[in-house]
């Protein structure tokens, strides 16, 4: 059985041909993975043109992969850095500014739970309908901007 047919059928995000010092043929299918952001290879399959050879050490040392897929990882970088750009664009309302007002609506709400000895954070949370790290950005801003300040007479 031709084995060399059967990854000619796989669909790899990129294929190339190469041969080694010995002169035997060999093709390679790659197939590319987003991980932070950076694109890698996460899987790797190299077979003889024809099937019949197995691959040496030989072989896989004189495999070039850097340059046969370097065109390939540029062409996928620049789809996924097109894919992630709009996500970007979408959450850019994180990190927007709180007017005092709001500031000062959660202090209110912080105090309250801080005096009834409650979680000040899933308090506020809950208060404002956000998450707990919502909250606790949240309460870290109207407590750099004044509006929580926690004396020791707040508590009985």
């Amino acid at each position: 059985m031709n084995r060399g047919s059967d990854f000619q059928q796989h669909e790899f995000d990129a294929k190339a041909a190469f041969v080694d010092k010995s002169g035997s043929e060999w093709s390679v299918g790659v197939e590319f993975k987003n991980v932070n952001g950076r694109l890698g290879i996460s899987s790797l399959t190299i077979w003889s043109k024809d099937g019949s050879e197995t691959l040496s050490r030989r072989a896989l040392s004189d495999l070039p992969l850097l340059h046969l897929f370097r065109d390939a990882m540029a062409v996928e970088s620049e789809l996924l850095a097109q894919i992630n750009r709009p996500r970007r664009i979408s959450t850019a309302h994180q990190g927007r500014e709180h007017s005092d007002a709001e500031l000062q609506r959660v202090a209110e709400v912080y105090m309250v739970a801080y005096k009834a000895h409650l979680p000040v954070q899933k308090i506020v949370a809950n208060a404002f309908g956000v998450s707990v790290s919502t909250a606790a950005k949240r309460i870290m801003v109207a407590r750099r901007k004044g509006f929580i300040t926690i004396d020791k007479g707040d508590v009985q």
